[in-house]
């Protein structure tokens, strides 16, 4: 059903901060993902981006998935996507999503290497330490790690406090795909890099006194995870899950887990993780809208509150209002 959110996004609107109060402690960041996809949402796509920059936030993360699965990649798209980042304010980091490399081999009759895409987007997007976007900011990546040097798309960066991060986590299984040529071996290796930059960044989180950790990545890991569970078959999500937990647990206080990948909104407080009866209270879980839903999500992050991330929909108004899931209904009583 469609639902109106402009009451959320206006309440948000009015808690920011202005621009002249920039030595404060708060901001805002935005966060999208799973768009644009195909040309009859290009227009919807710019509109997004033009309100992206109306808001000013501080930053702006794009989830992955830059085109849809079925579409065959191709260089001039890439920097067709890269110019659109480059025409928001402020700075705009990117996290890939699998639609760009690892499920290429789908399209053009098989022809595409996904290995090969993972290699041209490492080099368009990653060939600095610095963020895109108008007004680009450093950002510390895992290049500096010699056991994990190939994996520059792995990005940190920090802002009043709190620390912020990418994971290269991404849908179809996580590139765990046995009739892959190639993808498990890629999929162990990028596996093992993600949950050591988990690590690192809490670790940094601990050594800072920080607020609040934020993690992007591309992939809805937790119903993944229990789909290939219940099909007898090896999750891509295991080992990166278990590490969130045992770091977010670990850290006590306020976890943002940042993610695209369903296509609809979701913001899920006290994240309950696999093979865990009891919820871990200081994690949240926020999810973009993605493909004909051309929305973004806005945090405002006040390091001085207990919650830290305040989180909502940024709807634009120009676009088609998106879909929303049903509430889930409580179980009847029994007579």
């Amino acid at each position: 059903m469609r639902r109106a959110l402009f009451p959320l996004c206006l309440a948000l609107a009015l808690h920011l901060p202005s621009r002249a109060a920039e030595t404060t402690d708060r901001f805002s960041f935005v966060a999208f993902g799973c768009m644009p996809y195909g040309r009859e949402n290009f227009a919807a796509y710019e509109r997004l981006l033009l309100e992206i920059s109306r808001q000013r936030p501080a930053f702006t993360v794009h989830c992955g998935d830059t085109k849809s699965g079925g579409e065959p990649p191709t260089d001039a798209f890439l920097g067709q996507v890269r110019t659109w980042f480059d025409t928001i304010e402020g700075a705009v980091i990117y996290t890939p999503g699998d639609n760009e490399w690892t499920d290429v081999h789908r399209t053009n009759n098989g022809q595409e290497d996904p290995l090969g895409w993972l290699g041209k987007i490492r080099t368009t997007y990653f060939s600095t330490e610095r963020s895109l976007g108008r007004a680009p900011i450093p950002l510390r990546t895992q290049r500096h790690d010699p056991a994990y040097a190939k994996f520059v798309e792995n990005a940190r960066w920090s802002r009043s406090g709190v620390v912020f991060a990418t994971v290269h986590v991404v849908g179809s299984n996580n590139n765990n795909q046995p009739d892959v040529p190639g993808a498990v071996a890629e999929f162990r290796e990028r596996d093992a890099a993600n949950a050591a930059w988990v690590r690192a960044t809490f670790a940094e989180a601990r050594t800072t006194q920080a607020a609040g950790v934020a993690l992007f990545f591309q992939a809805e890991p937790f119903n993944a995870l229990a789909a290939a569970t219940k099909a007898g078959r090896e999750s891509g999500f295991t080992r990166f899950l278990a590490t969130v937990e045992e770091e977010s647990r670990a850290f006590a206080k306020p976890v943002l887990l940042v993610h695209a990948d369903e296509h609809r909104y979701r913001l899920e407080p006290k994240v309950k993780f696999p093979g865990n009866a009891a919820p871990l209270d200081n994690v949240t879980r926020l999810e973009t809208f993605g493909a004909n839903d051309i929305h973004a999500v806005l945090v405002v992050v006040d390091p001085q509150s207990p919650q830290v991330f305040l989180s909502g929909p940024l709807i634009v108004p120009s676009n088609a209002l998106p879909m929303l899931p049903r509430p889930k209904q409580a179980p009847k009583a029994k007579k």
